[in-house]
This record gives C-alpha cells, structure tokens and sequence, in this order.
C-alpha cells in the first residue's frame, strides 16, 4: 500500500477475487471490478493489503467498480504494471471504514532537546545529530597549541611546521531508557585548514582520562571530550564540519572557526601573528621554562664551564673547555622511553657563528654516560656538554629532537 498525502491505495491486480467476494459479502454487496481499457487478470497472491511502493514513474487512471449492482468509477494510479486505487473510496462502496495505524516512532528523547543541525553551528548550542541514531552534540571550544596531545593510545605530535588544533566538546545519549554506544566514529568531524585542505578526527579522548572514548553511554548521560588536528603552523583553520557517520542520515553543522580559536601565547606565538594562530618554528626561550619537544618536555636549568671530561669525551686541548648544560627531561609519552646521548640535538652556535660539537649527555652527578629507559611521566635530570676550544665565545644553544622538530633557542650568558 501507497501514501499519497491523505490518501491511500492497494494494487487492484494483487487482490484475489474470492477475497474481494468475502468482503463484498461480509459487507451486503456484490462486487465486481473492471478496468477502464481491459479487464484484469486474477491474481493470487498472500495478502488483501499487499504493499505496493512508489518505484518508477507514476500515471493516472480510473478503474470501473460495480457494487451490488451500481457502477462507480473511481480514480487509480499505473505503477509497475498495477492498478492502485484509493482504498478509502472503495471500503466506503462496500459499507466499511479505514483506520490508519500510525507509524513508528523513533525512541522518545531525553530531557532537554537539541536544534536539527543548521547552515552555521553556534559555541555552547546543543545539537541533535543523526536520523537513524539520534546523538546530541555541542562544541565546547577550540584552541591552538605547539605541545604534544594524547588523545587516547596516540600521542599527536607537531612538527617545526605545524601545529595542532584541539576541539573540546560533549556528547550525549538523548534517549529516555535505551543505552546508546559511542565512540571517534560516531560522528565525522573534519576541518578545513588555511591551504583548504581538510583534516579529519581520527581519534576522541576522555577529557577527565585522556582514554580513548569508547562507551556505552547511559539514557541522558553525557561525556566531554576531545580530539586533534594536525594543521599548518601558519594562518587559521576557518572551518570545522561536524556531520554523521554515513551519508543522507541527517544534517551537517558547520561552525567558521575564526576568531573563536584561543591563540597560542608567548613565546610560541609569531609576533608577526596578533591572532596567535602562527606558530613560531625557532621558540625563544629561558632558562627553567619546559619546552615541549615531541616525547619529553625539557628544562634547561643551569649553564656553567667546565674541564671535566664525561665518559666517551674528547680529552680537552689547551685553553678548551666543556659548556656544559644540566638539563631536567620528562617523558611525556603513554610508554617507556629510551634515551641517550643521541635522543637529542642540541648545538652550540658562537659569536662568529661556529657550529660547536656535541660530546656527550650523561648523569647530573656524574661523568658517566646517560643511557637507560624513563618511564610514563617520570623525570631524570642530564647534562649535557659541548666542546668549546679555546678562544671561542659560546652565544646561542639551540635544542631539538630531530630534524624536523620545532627548535628552541636559549641566550648564553
């Protein structure tokens, strides 16, 4: 059976005869049916309300009803080679009523109520997301930051030439009495960077754990959460773009970003920038302050001269001296982390420019190489020497943790 506004109707031809006949009966009358170009085949088939659905291109019709001797017209539509006629004009022939059973209704929403997703998302408006599993969906705040995000089991790093943007927001589950699962793919979220090109959630966080999210949220629970982008060090990420999982299940929140990201502040932040949404790839920075490389945050806190020679050192010249830089390194990672001498890249530039050799990292109380594994949030205190001949000025340290890491750049005094 067709809807059509009010109207409803059943494939003629699909309706067996002695079917027809039985209702006539039950109704006082007789039936017979005719169509206007021909009469139609008798058809068996299960069901006196056998469903007919709108398919292919619909045409318009009459088919000629005869009732207890009176001969009524009554109009039809030609779907897929069947007759559909308006069942409320028939059963009203045979002396009968239709009601029409209500559809389903999806399950009944929490407290509280979200807006269908418009043209442009708002900061703080809950949203409902998804036809076919209802999610509500509010966008918290965004921000922009040089330091490494663990979203989960995945640890987000930016390199010298990136940065990250994290989106902070809170799902729920809108249902009354059913539990609702969710997780990062729950809800497609992308963003459109400053080169237009698009960046896409791959992973939420817990905001209270840091844990993946991935859980069976209560009737009317809700969670806060996160997640992050690897975007341009340079320029704004305009957009961000939040729809559902799959295609044609509901509507598309799109939030224009700009001027709603908090900037990076100093000294991470370009100058150049007054925004804060450039990020800076050589940082400036001083003493006993933590500098976010991509596993460890590290503190320079001390720089004094030296002419004791660390284990696997050169042996000094005349007038040469060690520069040597105690050094508080913490991983901040979710796993052990090896380190060594070569886990980092300092360089020693001099008033002339000399680029100074790296020697050696060991313990802080000692000449002994550093070489041994810190665990998840634990600290261990180096230092580190770089040879300085005699004669040479040492002026600027600069410390990284590969190629490709943003650098920071301490003044030697």
């Amino acid at each position: 059976m067709a809807r059509y506004g009010r109207e409803f109707f059943f494939a003629l031809n699909s309706i067996r005869q002695d079917t027809l006949i039985t209702l006539a009966n039950l109704f006082g009358s007789h039936i017979s049916i005719r169509n206007r170009q021909r009469r139609l085949p008798m058809l068996r088939v299960t069901s006196l309300l056998l469903l007919a659905f709108l398919a292919l291109a619909v045409f318009a019709g009459t088919a000629t009803v005869t009732v207890a001797g009176k001969t009524v017209t009554i109009p039809t539509i030609e779907q897929n080679g069947k007759s559909l006629v308006d069942i409320v004009a028939l059963m009203k022939l045979l002396g009968g009523k239709v009601t029409v059973k209500p559809s389903p209704t999806p399950p009944a929403a929490a407290p509280g109520t979200g807006q269908l997703p418009g043209e442009n998302g708002q900061l703080g408006i809950v949203y409902s997301m998804v036809k076919s599993n209802p999610l509500f969906f509010s966008l918290k705040s965004a921000e922009f930051t040089v330091a490494p995000v663990k979203v989960g089991e995945v640890m987000y790093t930016a390199k010298a030439g990136e940065k990250l943007l994290v989106i902070r927001f809170t799902v729920q589950n809108p249902h009354k009495t059913m539990e609702q699962f969710v997780r990062w793919d729950s809800l497609k979220m992308t963003v459109v960077d400053a080169m237009n090109i698009n960046r896409e959630s791959t992973n939420w966080g817990d905001v209270l754990t840091q844990n993946g999210v991935a859980v069976s949220l209560k009737p009317a629970q809700k969670i806060e959460a996160y997640t992050a982008f690897i975007v341009p060090a340079k320029g704004v990420v305009p957009k961000l773009m939040v729809m559902p999982p799959t295609e044609n299940d509901g509507g598309v929140l799109r939030y224009d970003l700009r001027g709603k990201v908090t900037g990076l502040k100093e000294p991470f932040a370009d100058p150049a920038d007054p925004a804060g949404a450039t990020a800076r790839e050589t940082v400036p920075m001083k003493l006993n302050t933590a500098c976010p490389l991509d596993t460890l945050n590290l503190t320079v806190e001390k720089f004094a001269y030296s002419t004791e020679v660390p284990t696997d050192a050169d042996e000094l010249e005349e007038g040469a001296r060690y520069a040597v830089f105690t050094v508080l390194l913490k991983n901040i990672t979710p796993d052990d982390l090896y380190v060594r001498w070569d886990s980092l890249m300092p360089m020693l530039t001099s008033t002339d420019g000399e680029e100074l050799h790296y020697q050696q990292m060991t313990f802080a109380t000692s000449a002994r190489a550093f070489a041994q594994t810190i665990k998840p949030g634990a600290e261990a205190r180096v230092r580190l020497f770089i040879l300085v001949p005699a004669e040479v000025t040492p002026k600027t340290l600069t410390i990284r943790e590969t190629e490709e890491s943003r650098a920071y750049e301490f003044e030697v005094k």
